[in-house]
């Protein structure tokens, strides 16, 4: 037998041994555990419109699968919008609500129309981000990734190419089902006219909710509310009313026709509709896009230079 001292020596080393063990195997199935996709790499990248700069040095993200993150506020700036924040969601537009994304969420709007999204908006940093697949799904153009010069390359929007479109529209009926002619003969031009001065003077309000409950417009729920009055159905926002109806010279305007307009920018070739007027006649426009809220104003230089086109939808 051999001596206790021995005997304690080999129980204290066995002991240590099963510690190592045993410690290295829990350690093991820990990191397994744990394991987890590698975090997106951040890097700075250009971001190009129509092969302009328009900003030099941006923070994106990669992933290993070669899905970029690009931050929404530059992108919205680089197509000449403004971003608009009310958490979880994030609104792109000038006068009017035009894209609107939900943080963590696939599905969004473009204009009225509900679109998927193939991935939903994120947080980099603290700030919204979406991945370019997302972004030309929800813009409606190419936002592409130059992994060799860094940089995230975006086709401008031109919407004169909606001044050849119409969209069409269900006949509106009245409170008995019936339905209701959408045409409008002068003497309703005229009655429209003078309805939409009676709100002259109404807060603006970007994103307004219905008029009912916040006694404010924004630019197209202004247009939506006084043709809903004389029995026309139009869409919410300014980029999908510029779809319906038949284009207008703009020698031939009439009284009640719509007039379409961009918000000019740092790249002229981005000519998206970000706002809509009603033309009273006489050379005069009535919108609202900021104080004094609905205004009556000349169709002056300063409107024609941001001019797109017009539409009668009567």
């Amino acid at each position: 037998m051999l001596p206790k001292k021995t005997q304690w020596r080999m129980v204290l080393t066995l002991c240590i041994t099963l510690i190592f063990v045993v410690g290295g195997c829990a350690k093991k199935q820990d990191e397994r555990i744990g394991l987890q996709a590698p975090a997106p790499a951040r890097q700075s990248a250009a971001m190009l419109v129509a092969g302009e700069s328009a900003f030099s040095d941006v923070r994106v993200y990669r992933e290993t699968n070669g899905r970029v993150w690009v931050p929404l506020e530059e992108t919205a700036k680089s197509m000449n919008l403004d971003l608009h924040s009310a958490n979880p969601f994030f609104t792109l537009g000038n006068t009017d609500a035009i894209y609107t994304v939900k943080m963590n969420q696939t599905q969004a709007l473009a204009g009225d129309n509900p679109i998927e999204l193939p991935q939903a908006p994120g947080w980099f940093a603290n700030k919204p981000y979406m991945t370019t697949q997302a972004l030309s799904k929800l813009l409606g153009t190419k936002v592409n990734w130059n992994a060799q010069n860094s940089q995230v390359v975006i086709t401008p929007i031109n919407d004169r190419l909606l001044s050849g479109r119409s969209a069409s529209r269900q006949p509106a009926t009245d409170s008995t089902g019936q339905t209701r002619l959408l045409s409008l003969t002068a003497a309703d031009k005229s009655d429209l006219i003078r309805f939409a001065k009676t709100f002259i003077g109404t807060p603006y309000k970007f994103g307004s909710g219905p008029y009912e409950k916040t006694h404010t417009f924004d630019c197209s729920s202004f247009v939506q509310y006084v043709y809903a009055h004389f029995g026309v159905d139009l869409p919410r926002s300014s980029r999908s009313q510029a779809q319906v109806g038949q284009t207008v010279d703009v020698n031939q305007l009439e009284p009640g026709d719509l007039l379409f307009f961009y918000t000019p920018g740092r790249f002229a070739s981005n000519r998206i509709v970000g706002h809509v007027a009603i033309y009273t006649g006489d050379g005069q426009i009535i919108h609202t896009y900021g104080d004094p809220g609905v205004t009556v104003t000349d169709f002056s230089e300063y409107w024609r230079n941001r001019f797109l086109f017009a539409k009668r939808v009567v």
